[in-house]
C-alpha cells in the first residue's frame, strides 16, 4: 500500500536533528545565516516558528481597528482564519475559480471599504500568477499576504516581489521539512523591523519538544513503508478507527488548546539546525519527478482537456487533486489497487460573516466536496505511477459513461 503521505526527510536529517537537539549552538547566528540567504540580499527576510505564527505576528505589529475584513482565499486550514478572529478582524471568503486560484469576480464582490489584507493561498503546490490579483489589492489599498505553505518547491523561488509578505512553511509535511520553521519575506522595511521587535519579546520553544517531535517522526516514517502502511491501515480498521483521522492527529503542527499562546513562541535552535541543512542541501530533482508524476496523473484523471488547461503548468503538485463526482467511490478503487488517498483532509472554506451570508463560497464548496488527493511523491516507482494512471483512467471512462446514462434517462428515451 502506497500512502498518500511521506515524510519528506530522510534518515540522516532525523540524524542530524536528533544530536543538535543535545549540543547547544548559537542561535541567533543560526537565525542570522538563515534571513540573510534566504534574503538573498534584499534584506527582508524573517524566521518564524510557522507560518500561522508569521501571520499572527503580522496582526500584532498592523493592530487594525477592530472589525476590519480580511479577505481569504476560500479554501485554507481552519486556524488561519481563527487567528484573524482572535485579533477581533473578520474574515472574508473570496471564491475560488475552475484552477483552485482567487476568482476576480468573486474578489470584487468580496471586498468592502472596511477590507485592509487580502491573503492569497497557493493551493497544493501551484504558484500561479498574482499579477490581476496585485492589481486589485492595489486600487483598492489592501496589504497582500501570499501564503505559500503549500507551494516552495525551489531554493530559487522567494514567492512573488510584488507581494507586500510572504509565507513559506516547512512544517512536518512540507516540501525539505524541518519539522517546524517558516521563511517570511517582509518587503517594507519599517513593518519587517517592527515585526522584528514584536518577535523578540517572545519566549524561545522548547528544545526537548523538539526532541519528541523529532521521535514521533521517526515513527511516522517507519509507518510510511508500504508493507507496514497496511498493517497500520488493518490495525485502525481492527480497532474501528478511521485511518485518516489518526494521520491527521499525528501530523498536526500544534497540539488542541489555546490557538495564540502556542504559536507565539521563536524556533529554537535545533529547528534553525535543521532548517539551515534542508534548504542547503535539498535537491531540486525531488520537486521535478514529483512535478511529472503529478503532471502524469492529472492528465490521466481529467483527460487531454483538462490536463491542457493550465492548471499544472506552474504547479509543484505537494497535493494531486483529482476532482470527480463520485470521490467515495474514487478513494474506495484507489484502495483496493494498493494507493492511499482521501477526500479534505484538514481543508476547511472560510465561513462567510453573519452579515454578508450571499459570500458563501459555492464553488470552493464544491471542489473540496469533490476533490481526491493522490499519492504523489518521488518515491513512487514507474510501475507504480502506471498502475495508478490506469485507475484514475477507469474511473474517468466509468464516470463519462455514468453521466452520459443519466443524461439519456433524463430525456425519457
Amino acid at each position: 500500500m502506497w500512502s498518500r503521505l511521506r515524510i519528506d526527510l530522510s534518515w540522516r536529517d532525523l540524524l542530524f536533528a536528533t544530536f543538535s537537539a543535545f549540543f547547544p549552538t548559537s542561535r541567533e547566528r543560526l537565525q542570522q545565516v538563515l534571513e540573510e540567504e534566504w534574503s538573498n540580499g534584499h534584506n527582508d527576510a524573517l524566521v518564524c516558528l510557522s507560518v500561522r505564527s508569521g501571520l499572527d505576528l503580522l496582526f500584532r505589529t498592523l493592530n487594525l481597528p477592530e472589525g476590519s475584513e480580511v479577505l481569504y482565499s476560500a479554501i485554507t486550514i481552519p486556524n488561519m482564519f481563527h487567528i484573524a478572529e482572535a485579533h477581533g478582524l473578520v474574515p472574508v471568503p473570496v471564491d475560488l475559480n475552475e484552477q483552485y486560484r482567487v476568482s476576480s469576480q468573486a474578489l470584487d464582490t468580496a471586498c468592502s471599504p472596511r477590507s485592509r489584507v487580502l491573503i492569497v493561498a497557493h493551493l497544493f503546490g501551484d504558484c500561479g500568477d498574482l499579477t490581476d490579483v496585485l492589481a486589485f489589492a492595489r486600487e483598492h489599498q489592501l496589504l497582500v499576504v501570499e501564503d505559500c505553505a503549500q507551494a516552495w518547491c525551489s531554493p530559487v523561488w522567494r514567492g512573488d516581489g510584488q507581494a507586500d509578505v510572504s509565507l513559506f512553511s516547512f512544517g512536518s509535511i512540507k516540501t525539505a521539512t524541518a519539522l517546524g520553521g517558516a521563511l517570511c519575506r517582509i518587503r517594507d522595511p519599517q513593518l519587517l523591523a517592527r515585526m522584528r521587535k514584536t518577535l523578540g519579546t517572545d519566549p524561545i520553544s522548547s528544545r526537548w519538544n523538539y526532541l519528541l517531535k523529532i521521535l514521533k517522526y521517526v515513527l511516522l516514517k517507519f509507518l510510511t513503508v508500504p508493507v507496514v502502511y497496511v498493517g497500520f491501515l488493518w490495525w485502525n480498521q481492527w480497532r474501528g478507527r478511521d485511518p485518516d483521522c489518526v494521520v491527521g492527529r499525528l501530523t498536526r503542527g500544534f497540539p488542541p488548546g489555546e490557538l495564540l499562546p502556542t504559536l507565539r513562541q521563536r524556533p529554537c535552535a535545533p529547528l534553525l539546525g535543521l532548517l539551515k541543512r534542508r534548504l542547503r542541501t535539498y535537491h531540486p530533482k525531488r520537486t521535478l519527478r514529483r512535478h511529472i508524476i503529478g503532471t502524469r496523473l492529472w492528465k490521466a484523471a481529467h483527460g487531454t482537456q483538462g490536463g491542457d488547461n493550465g492548471v499544472f503548468r506552474h504547479h509543484s503538485f505537494w497535493l494531486v487533486p483529482i476532482l470527480t463526482t463520485e470521490p467515495n467511490e474514487l478513494v474506495k478503487r484507489l484502495r483496493q489497487n494498493g494507493f492511499d488517498a482521501t477526500t479534505r483532509g484538514r481543508l476547511e472554506v472560510v465561513p462567510p460573516p453573519r452579515d454578508r451570508p450571499e459570500l458563501a463560497c459555492v464553488q470552493a464548496e464544491t471542489f473540496l466536496a469533490e476533490t481526491v488527493f493522490v499519492p504523489c511523491y518521488p518515491e513512487l516507482t514507474d510501475r507504480a505511477v502506471a498502475r495508478l494512471e490506469g485507475v484514475l483512467r477507469l474511473h474517468q471512462r466509468e464516470i463519462g459513461r455514468l453521466t452520459e446514462n443519466t443524461a439519456v434517462e433524463g430525456t425519457g428515451n
